[in-house]
This record gives structure tokens, sequence and C-alpha cells, in this order.
């Protein structure tokens, strides 16, 4: 992973219970687990440490419960101030020897750690923030690299409400005040027709579907299935993706 090593990153997983589309999703059962729990298997394998960020709401409660019993770390702040709940949960930890956070969302159960290894190989000190071109992988499958400090320097009285929300957006969107690295993926996995992230109902009878072909199924596995069998894709095609702005 270049000059960046696995003990200088951790995984930041922002999850909550509540959801217009699909209520309670991230606990939903998928594969032998649950979604939250094959993605928090997933940013074992490239992180050293996962931290769960959920809201203090009590309907979050069984959020907390569940890191417990699987022996992942939870932290809890704000619901809707999302940026100040993951600087909390950096604060309340000793991460002084951790450069960088990858921002994942419980709704991605198959983020792709083949995608995330690229993405930390690229890190530099002089960069801010790092992602993939959204419209060039599948929706659901990378992740976003983020500077700790540069993070931790960001004043919460200076966001926006969608900054509040949406934690990288004061970093890549407006006045371009941050070194941001946007990278275009390998061919291999540049399928931005696919769809495997989870809003809709239809998105949770897709991933069920594909996990009952392979346990630990991966973007690689998923693409080769696209090529054989379009159709089983077209489950979710018509679903739309909540933008931040």
């Amino acid at each position: 992973m270049g000059n960046l090593h696995i003990n200088e990153i951790i995984s930041l997983i922002q999850a909550r219970i509540s959801s217009s589309r699909l209520q309670g999703k991230v606990l939903l059962p998928l594969g032998k687990s649950t979604v939250l729990g094959q993605l928090i298997n997933r940013a074992k394998l490239f992180s050293s440490k996962v931290i769960v960020c959920t809201s203090i709401n009590t309907e979050d409660n069984v959020i907390e419960e569940y890191c417990k019993n699987i022996n992942i770390d939870c932290f809890r702040g704000s619901l809707n101030n999302v940026f100040s709940r993951f600087q909390g949960a950096i604060k309340s930890n000793d991460f002084e020897n951790i450069s960088w956070f990858a921002r994942l969302t419980a709704d991605n159960p198959l983020t792709s750690v083949d995608l995330a290894n690229i993405l930390i190989s690229s890190a530099r000190k002089d960069l801010d923030y790092l992602s993939f071109k959204k419209n060039l992988i599948p929706n659901g499958s990378g992740i976003e690299l983020v500077n700790k400090n540069t993070f931790m320097n960001i004043k919460d009285e200076e966001l926006d409400p969608q900054e509040k929300e949406h934690v990288t957006l004061k970093l890549y969107e407006k006045d371009r005040s941050f070194n941001c690295k946007i990278i275009d993926p390998p061919l291999e996995f540049r399928y931005p027709e696919i769809r495997i992230t989870l809003d809709y109902r239809e998105d949770y009878i897709l991933l069920n579907k594909l996990f009952s072909y392979k346990e630990d199924i991966d973007l690689r596995n998923i693409i080769e299935l696209y090529k054989k069998d379009k159709d089983i894709f077209s489950l979710n095609n018509k679903c739309i993706q909540k933008k931040a702005r």
C-alpha cells in the first residue's frame, strides 16, 4: 500500500436505524451476518481499527448493543451533525499515530477491499482527501480517504447543514482550498451501471441474491456475474440515488 501502512488508517462507519426509505436497513440480515456486519468484516481488511459512529437517539441503542456483541467500538453523537460525530469519535480515542481515516457508510455492505487498497496506495502526506470518480465505479463500492489532521482542523461552526450531514462535502465541493485527489479507477472496475448500495427494498433483494452466490463475494465476483447475467442487476436499476445537494 505504498508509503501508507494499515496501522496508520482507521475506518469510521456512519450508521443509524432511521431511514425514510428502508427502516432499520443497517441491521437487516445479509448472508451469515447483517448489512453492517458485512461492511465491518471488509473494513477490517484495510484498516487497523473500525469504529461505528451512530447517534445518541434511543432508536440507535440497538446499534451500540450490536457492536458490543461483536466487540466493535461504537461512538455516539449528533444525529444530523455527522461531521461533529466523526470528530468526536476521533477525539475520544488515542489516534496520535493515525494519519488517515476511511469514511464508510453502513448502507454499503459490499464496499470493495480492492478499491480501498488502491486508494490507500495513492495517499500522500500533502493530500487532504482522496476518492474515486463516483461516476466510474459501481454505486456502493468505494471509500473516501481523509487526512485526519486536516479534518480535525475544520471548525464545525463554519459548516452549512449539508456539510454537517455529508461529512466530506466541505473538503471537495466548493472553493478548492483543500488538496484533493479524485482518481480514475482501473478499467476492470469501471462498471458504474452496477448498483450495490442499500436504500430501497429492491436493493436489499439484489444484495441477498449476490450473497446467496458466495458469502465472501467481492467486486471482481460481482462484475463477473454482471458480465454473465445482466438481468440479475435489473432488480434495482430504477432506484434513484439521493444527492448531497
